[in-house]
């Protein structure tokens, strides 16, 4: 069955009826590590609201980093995550989405550069990316979920397929998800919760819906002068 389908049935219940994190843990156990990448991170990367899913979702996914760190064979969850609730059915807003972006991916990965998966150091890299990601995702800050999201969703889909150009492609959008989220959390410790409202209304004005504040980039280039020199 392809991974779309699966998810979709993953999520077949009636709309609002509750399914909780290990009910979607135990349908796709059988697929390990690269499955439940893609399942956890997939509603944050959505360009959607995905409330209540960012910090639990986050979560599994810091225990699923660590224990790639490890090198496990099978993912473990405690029992307490696992009943944690979520609410969604087959035609919910955030199903869909995840439906249509993974029939979009499903046509273009392919096995290539599969010795990566066989590398312990190349291995732990990703779970140690997976965990600083997760982390990322469990910040209740704006602008701190999307691009760790979509690195992970990414490095997910070349795991389970073995793409390897896919993987590296996560990899590469994962870390600078990560610096964004670095550079977001220096300025909030040198100017305050209002850079947040700031730089949204500034990526606003990229986009053409505003005018940008125009302290955004020299807050920007002091995030960055602080962070990494």
């Amino acid at each position: 069955m392809r991974l779309s389908a699966d998810i979709q049935d993953i999520f077949a219940t009636r709309d609002g009826d509750a399914i909780t994190v290990g009910d979607v843990l135990d349908r796709i156990s059988h697929q390990s590590f690269g499955l439940f990448l893609i399942v956890m991170a997939l509603p944050s990367a959505l360009p959607l609201p995905a409330p209540g899913y960012s910090v639990p979702f986050g979560l599994v996914l810091i225990l699923l980093g660590t224990q790639m760190v490890a090198r496990r064979d099978t993912p473990w969850f405690p029992e307490r995550l696992r009943q944690r609730p979520l609410k969604s059915g087959p035609n919910s807003r955030l199903v869909r989405g995840m439906v249509k972006a993974l029939e979009l991916v499903e046509n273009v990965v392919r096995p290539r550069l599969r010795f990566i998966y066989h590398t312990p150091l190349a291995y732990r890299t990703m779970g140690a990316i997976v965990t600083c990601c997760g982390i990322s995702m469990c910040i209740p800050i704006p602008l701190t979920n999307t691009l760790p999201a979509i690195g992970i969703f990414l490095l997910g889909i070349g795991l389970l397929e073995e793409d390897g150009i896919v993987t590296l492609l996560g990899m590469l959008v994962a870390f600078v998800g990560i610096l964004v989220t670095l550079t977001i959390l220096t300025l909030i410790v040198y100017y305050g919760m209002e850079v947040v409202d700031y730089i949204k209304d500034y990526i606003k004005g990229l986009l053409g819906m505003g005018a940008p504040p125009t302290a955004i980039p020299a807050l920007l280039r002091s995030a960055f002068l602080l962070c990494y020199q």
